[in-house]
């Protein structure tokens, strides 16, 4: 069986859907003809931890954990924070109202290029050189955000003259959380002159959508799209019997950027105008939430409405996926949204529960959405639509008697994360054939 180097910041029991990512591709890739050896940080700060997922890693699965200088443990601490989770995409970065906040948002974004875990860098370098030195590995493939991983793996590539593939889950230099911090001139320049050095010297670039396929395919040997997709054996069977609510779920981190005051405002017109929508509305959230997105919705008098779970495990989420009544989607607010295509979208689809839309009606997660029967997705600003695709969904519910609406499963079963990875065999097979 041949074998593949995976550099990965993010594995269990850190969470979030860039760890499922390549869990998921490590455990399928067995069943390609290709084993994975993964060196990670010992101790990584993450913004959410899952150690449900641990059960996932196979029992022979060769990990070597690393130390890691990490920069944002103190920053967590100079913000007030006791362990070791830090914010992610955003999240409470947003108008920081502190001097002693912007002071420590313009040294995290002016003073650790291209990200703060960078100090992880020597420490990689040195496992993955012992590991090289065997002989044994055929491919090397680094995954981010961090994006600095990528940076070890070319030194790696120049090293060993290995096929090397940089996977990016999110943009680089676009990502629309470096529009939150004050970046200086100096610091953006360095930033797109490592993001092109990367883009122009991996074998492959991975990306997760057709739009950053976009962004990088003009300085990218070759572009490939690996959706995230779902894993059908991490969705539940939803429960049979009557829904005492009409339960709208969010499952994941509520980003400043997603907050959309429209549905807010539709919501609460809807519980003054509808006494049924009132009596049975309930809004899940499972996830870490931005606090100005709690201040939006309580600005519109729906707490009264509102479950917030925190942050659960993986397969407590899913729950709460297939058993909701209607799940909300909403692509963030940024900079070329039409091309963005988040994680979460697949296993919204896999779960058959009916979705909520707001996205840009034109876009990858609005095309995805229609090819698949779900519904259109609705402008941000389009509360009349956002209230009319509410009672739609209302009314669904109630002709079918407070159980839930299945949707059909069908035409969603090409986006599965096996199908992703057999992908991804393909093309390393290609550099090994």
């Amino acid at each position: 069986m041949r074998k593949v180097l995976l550099l990965s910041y993010y594995w269990p029991p850190a969470g979030g859907p860039g760890v499922q990512r390549w869990l998921k591709n490590v455990v399928f890739l067995r069943k390609y003809g290709w084993d994975t050896i993964v060196i990670t940080p010992e101790n990584p700060v993450a913004s959410s931890y899952d150690d449900s997922l641990l059960k996932e890693i196979p029992s022979d699965l060769e990990v070597h954990h690393t130390p890691a200088r990490d920069p944002f443990r103190a920053y967590a601490m100079l913000r007030g924070k006791k362990d070791k989770q830090v914010s992610t995409g955003g999240i409470g970065l947003l108008k920081p109202k502190s001097k002693k906040q912007q002071l420590l948002n313009y040294i995290r974004a002016n003073f650790f290029i291209p990200d703060a875990r960078k100090g992880w860098n020597p420490y990689l370098l040195k496992q993955a050189r012992n590991v090289l030195s065997d002989g044994d590995i055929d491919a090397i493939i680094s995954t981010g955000p961090p994006h600095s991983t990528h940076l070890a793996a070319k030194q790696l590539k120049d090293e060993f003259d290995l096929p090397w593939l940089a996977d990016f889950r999110d943009p680089w230099v676009n990502i629309f959380y470096n529009s939150f911090f004050p970046r200086t001139k100096r610091t953006k320049i360095k930033d797109q002159n490592l993001e092109d050095l990367v883009l122009n010297s991996a074998d492959r670039i991975l990306t997760v959508s057709p739009g950053l396929a976009l962004e990088f395919e003009d300085r990218a040997q070759k572009v490939e799209i690996l959706y995230n997709g779902y894993d059908p054996a991490d969705l539940p069977a939803p429960e049979t019997k009557k829904q005492e609510f009409f339960s709208l779920s969010y499952t994941g981190n509520f980003k400043p950027n997603q907050n959309v005051a429209a549905l807010w405002t539709a919501l609460a017109e809807l519980v003054v105008e509808n006494a049924q929508i009132k009596e049975a509305l309930q809004i899940h959230f499972v996830g870490n939430i931005d606090p100005g997105v709690r201040e939006s919705i309580s600005a519109c008098g729906l707490n009264s409405f509102v479950h917030d779970h925190g942050y659960q495990p993986h397969h407590y989420a899913t729950k709460v996926m297939v058993d909701s009544s209607a799940l909300i989607f909403i692509v963030p607010q940024t900079k070329d949204n039409n091309l963005i295509l988040t994680g979460k979208l697949f296993e919204y689809l896999g779960s058959g529960t009916p979705l909520l839309s707001i996205a840009p009606p034109e876009g990858n997660a609005a095309e995805i959405i229609q090819e698949c029967k779900r519904g259109k997705s609705l402008d941000y600003k389009n509360k009349e639509g956002i209230k009319a695709r509410i009672l739609e969904l209302f009314g669904n519910w109630q002709k079918s008697k407070g159980f839930k609406v299945q949707e059909d499963l069908e035409p969603s079963l090409k986006y599965t994360r096996e199908g992703s990875t057999k992908m991804l065999a393909e093309i390393l097979n290609e550099f090994n054939d």
